[in-house]
């Protein structure tokens, strides 16, 4: 168990770097939308291609920010069976949960794949005036958050599994969660 516990402590590091960076990107957008406000107000001129790059950059940002959530257990999620059952119960409602995330994870990588393919063939754009934004980036979060929710998933349904088994946490305490 100390090789799975390296291996998801560094997978922790790893999403909160994502996590970072998804939070530098939250406060660019800021910084954009402000400035281009601004500067329509004040002088009557916005700036080319905020909307594009807002919309770009808020595909990237909820992309590298969901895996981190899930690490954190801060997704919404209702609790009127979940609370119902023990500590076993709750293990193997949080292992189908996650099987049935890697299920929707996997469909929507199967269905961005061939798209992201295309657009770094046709080096696809959205164009606002003279200014050229690729969706290439965006595309590739798409696919790159959504394999990272996956082995999130998947680092859960160890943790879980393990709980089950030995009814220890995967921290090595014992005891109820």
């Amino acid at each position: 168990m100390d090789v799975l516990r390296k291996i998801s402590k560094g997978f922790e590091k790893f999403l909160s770097w994502m996590d970072g960076i998804a939070s530098i990107s939250i406060a660019l957008i800021m910084v954009l939308i402000t400035a281009d406000v601004l500067s329509r107000l004040l002088l009557n001129k916005p700036f080319v291609g905020t909307a594009e790059i807002v919309s770009s950059m808020i595909i990237i940002v909820c992309f590298l920010e969901i895996p981190y959530v899930s690490l954190r257990k801060g997704h919404v999620r209702t609790t009127v069976l979940y609370d119902r059952v023990g500590r076993k119960g709750k293990n193997i409602i949080d292992i189908v949960a996650c099987l049935l995330g890697i299920v929707a994870y996997g469909l929507i990588i199967k269905a961005s794949f061939p798209g992201f393919l295309n657009a770094i063939d046709i080096n696809e754009a959205e164009i606002a005036g003279f200014f050229r934004i690729t969706t290439v980036p965006g595309r590739f979060a798409i696919i790159f958050g959504s394999v990272l929710m996956i082995l999130e998933f998947l680092n859960q349904i160890i943790q879980y599994s393990y709980d089950l088994v030995t009814g220890k946490t995967s921290e090595g305490k014992g005891g109820t969660k």
